[in-house]
């Protein structure tokens, strides 16, 4: 009965299922999915990201996300951004269906240059291709049960025997901007708004926009031994929308941050949820500020489900990420990356 119950739940999200994307507790550790805004604008030239996540993992078929790219940065001997570059790759599965999505984004910053502006901005545009996958052999339909239950025989239901496979472009663009001890950024995923739907019409189908929000503050400096960085968070898409609110406590010199969230999910799923997690910083120097400072990172985060459909019910979700900034050019990082200490401007990597 456990079995069925489920089936038909995933059966109601070949509607409905890809129409809200996942959500990322530790945002940090997938910037591009978050903001692709945020692309060339790590740490050093090249940075490696990524992230996994195990939702409600009390389920018989809990929901799994990646999410893993890489973003490089390219500037002149001026510190004058000519380009930035980024590949991306995310994946999610939910019960037994899987979607896929590898994209590529092209990006340009403004505001670094040898005199090193109060402020600086980020621009990106984003395109993939998505290729999302079902497995009919999993699903339990109506001419396999009787009264003991399920038979164990073929169905003779043709629904997705012909059409277990979707493919689309999707396109996203987004900004980020610092100015001081504050960033604000916004973008807007699925511009083009792809048709998703394995069977039915594509109006029917529509996945609809994701228009995302944040607003950060850092007041981290040379003279604070701990420093605090709240950010705040707004998703809406569709009949959806998720406001999110923390702070990542940074200790200067010590190899730990932690982190404290609370998201409130309004719309399809009703559902808040509030998430803990822990940074390990690795590298010679844990200031951010420092010449030389740490360079990896890997954190663990655990969402509690407070509300709809609850702790009792998942037992929560678990996020695991890592990132690597590497300097390939073997000299100076000149500003706005991670060991100039020349510049005023806050960068986008120093309110994560």
């Amino acid at each position: 009965m456990k079995k069925i119950t489920l089936t038909l739940f995933v059966l109601l999200t070949f509607h409905f299922g890809f129409t809200q994307d996942a959500l990322y507790s530790q945002f940090s550790y997938t910037p591009m999915y978050f903001n692709p805004g945020l692309t060339g604008t790590g740490k050093d030239y090249l940075r490696l990201s990524a992230v996994t996540k195990l939702q409600w993992f009390n389920l018989y078929k809990p929901y799994k996300y990646f999410s893993g790219g890489m973003d490089y940065a390219i500037y002149d001997d001026s510190r004058r951004n000519i380009l930035n570059l980024g590949f991306n790759v995310n994946h999610q599965s939910k019960g037994y269906i899987s979607n896929t999505n590898i994209s590529g984004i092209v990006g340009r910053s403004f505001g670094t240059n040898v005199s090193c502006k109060e402020w600086f901005l980020n621009i990106a545009l984003q395109a993939g291709y998505n290729f999302a996958r079902v497995n009919p052999s999993q699903f339990v339909f109506i001419d396999q049960l009787n009264q003991n239950g399920i038979t164990g025989l073929p169905s003779d239901v043709e629904l997705f025997k012909t059409i277990n496979s979707k493919n689309y472009f999707d396109f996203s663009s987004g900004f980020v901007f610092t100015y001081r001890n504050f960033m604000i950024g916004a973008a807007v995923h699925h511009m083009n708004e792809p048709a998703t739907s394995f069977v039915g019409t594509p109006d029917d189908s529509k996945l609809p926009k994701k228009i995302t929000t944040h607003l950060s503050y850092s007041n981290v400096n040379e003279y604070n031994v701990i420093g605090l960085k709240p950010t705040i968070i707004t998703q809406f898409q569709g009949k959806s929308s998720v406001i999110s609110a923390g702070v990542i406590i940074d200790y200067a010199d010590f190899p730990i941050e932690f982190g404290l969230w609370y998201r409130n999910a309004i719309g399809l799923a009703n559902n808040s949820s509030f998430c803990i997690g822990v940074t390990w910083k690795l590298g010679k120097k844990m200031a951010v500020l420092d010449k030389g400072a740490y360079t990896s990172k890997m954190g663990l985060n655990y969402d509690v489900d407070i509300y709809r459909p609850g702790i009792k019910t998942t037992f929560g979700s678990m996020e695991f990420g890592v990132q690597k900034d590497f300097n390939v050019t073997g000299g100076d990082v000149p500003c706005p990356t991670g060991n100039s200490g020349d510049c005023n401007v806050r960068y986008p990597w120093e309110f994560f």
